[in-house]
């Protein structure tokens, strides 16, 4: 690492001790409590370099997966490996203790010793290693000064900021150059703002130190904006795995399209089905969607389309409906617009014509997702 950086932003050289061969593989994992199932069979890969973010809801398994590849939970079955060392084998017996798998970890609560310096906490780690002294100092020096903590090494966790213990606790997962770090929501402590500064921070971090991380979360943008890859998961199964992008972008599934982005639903029936595409039909309107799944003229559909891709029109078009404003609400960079079709309320951003009371909204058929099924018909 380079000694001379002193704040985030500064130039940082690659974790050298991530090797090519160090490859996260998690093969058919299977956890219950009880007669509970939590992991339904999970697989992944976490490739050197790369950061996977684990999403879901409340529930869905993701910080299960991450414990049980800490060590901190023992599955039923499946395997766990990185690069040629098994850490975790169902059927061999394997299952290797937590402080001997060398990862490093960072909880959402930090779980920094309170009665310790910044030093000690980012040191503590390092000396149940048995590192040498002199070699200790060094190591938690660099690792404080790279992460704009030098000056701060003195000071006890309650004489910082959330941010500060935030940037402690990732001091001391990486001072010892781990494989893989495992994150568990580590900004869900910091207040909004400092959410996005933090966000921004840690992605940098990551990307020029060459850390391969795996993090938990719940919030699809901070999932986006720090990772290459996403796991989405439903109740113990992945969902869809994708980049970023292609989650946002090409949903498989109705679960994945409602999960990511703000969306509009438009519960209705198939009037027409052709060339990969479903005229949906409502209370008074009908739009062509492009199909997702199975569909034939008279099933149930519902037509998913995202907030920022919904506009609102000049005037009546073949994509367009018409809806009753209700409110608008002014979010600082944008104006979110709340209409009525019906008894469905459909949102949009952008300027609405003075004085109107109604307005077409335009949602584009390749926009407009259309799914089969729903559960309100």
């Amino acid at each position: 690492m380079n000694k001379s950086a002193t704040k985030p932003g500064t130039t940082l050289a690659p974790n050298l001790a991530t090797k090519p061969t160090d490859r996260l593989v998690v093969e058919d994992l299977h956890l219950q409590y009880g007669d509970n199932p939590i992991l339904k069979g999970v697989s992944m890969t976490l490739n050197p370099g790369e950061v996977v973010a684990l999403l879901g809801a409340s529930g869905s398994g993701k910080t299960t997966l991450l414990r049980s590849v800490a060590g901190l939970e023992q599955p039923s079955r499946g395997k766990i490996a990185i690069g040629g060392s098994m850490l975790f084998d169902s059927a061999a017996g394997i299952d290797m203790p937590v402080e001997k798998r060398n990862l490093g970890l960072v909880f959402q609560s930090y779980a920094l010793w309170p009665h310790r310096t910044v030093f000690e906490n980012v040191a503590y780690g390092l000396r149940l290693r048995d590192i040498p002294a002199s070699e200790i100092e060094q190591r938690v020096t660099q690792a404080l000064t790279n992460l704009g903590l030098g000056e701060l090494a003195q000071r006890l966790p309650h004489q910082l900021s959330g941010g500060q213990q935030q940037r402690v606790a990732i001091a001391r997962a990486l001072v010892y150059n781990p494989p893989v770090v495992l994150m568990d929501e580590p900004l869900s402590n910091l207040d909004a703002k400092l959410r996005e500064e933090a966000r921004a921070w840690l992605r940098e971090l990551i990307v020029r130190l060459h850390i391969s991380a795996l993090v938990v979360t719940h919030d699809q943008t901070e999932a986006m904006a720090m990772s290459d890859k996403i796991l989405l998961l439903n109740f113990g199964k992945i969902e869809q795995q994708g980049t970023p992008e292609e989650m946002y972008n090409r949903p498989q599934t109705q679960f994945t399209a409602e999960f990511m982005g703000s969306n509009n639903h438009l519960p209705g029936k198939v009037a027409q089905v052709a060339e990969g595409r479903a005229l949906l039909a409502g209370d008074g309107w009908r739009l062509w969607g492009a199909a997702h799944g199975p569909l034939a003229v008279g099933d149930a559909a519902t037509g998913i389309i995202r907030l920022e891709r919904t506009r609102i029109a000049s005037g009546a078009g073949a994509d367009c409906v018409k809806a009753e404003l209700v409110t608008g609400m002014f979010l600082g960079d944008r104006k979110e617009n709340l209409f009525k079709l019906g008894d469905l309320r459909l949102r949009c951003y952008g300027s609405v014509p003075g004085g109107s009371g109604e307005c077409f909204l335009e949602l584009p058929p390749e926009d407009l997702w259309v799914f089969p099924g729903n559960a309100a018909l």
